[in-house]
């Protein structure tokens, strides 16, 4: 199945573009990468060859999908352990 702005949630987020786009912490707006995997509380990425993780819930992110859509998505919808929100029923409220 493909990745769509109405299904991304759903799916794995390894390898995809990020950029937050809103934080509680000043230090974390305007930070660009790749991410490079996540856990229940945390995204991890690379960014100017740093890895750095943040806290989901803090941020807002976008992020681009395969066919070079970018989705707006609020931390707090990520948060969960990947492979237990993929099973989760979601409203596209993000």
């Amino acid at each position: 199945m493909n990745i769509t702005p109405e299904n991304v949630v759903r799916h794995e987020l390894t390898g995809l573009p990020l950029h937050i786009v809103k934080s509680t912490d000043p230090n974390f707006v305007s930070k660009k990468g790749i991410i490079l995997g996540e856990t229940k509380e945390m995204i991890h990425f690379e960014t100017d060859g740093a890895d750095v993780s943040v806290p989901k819930s803090n941020c807002v992110f976008d992020i681009t999908l395969p066919d070079g859509t970018q989705v707006r998505i609020k931390g707090d919808v990520l948060r969960g352990r990947p492979e237990d929100r993929m099973k989760k029923r979601l409203n596209r409220s993000w």
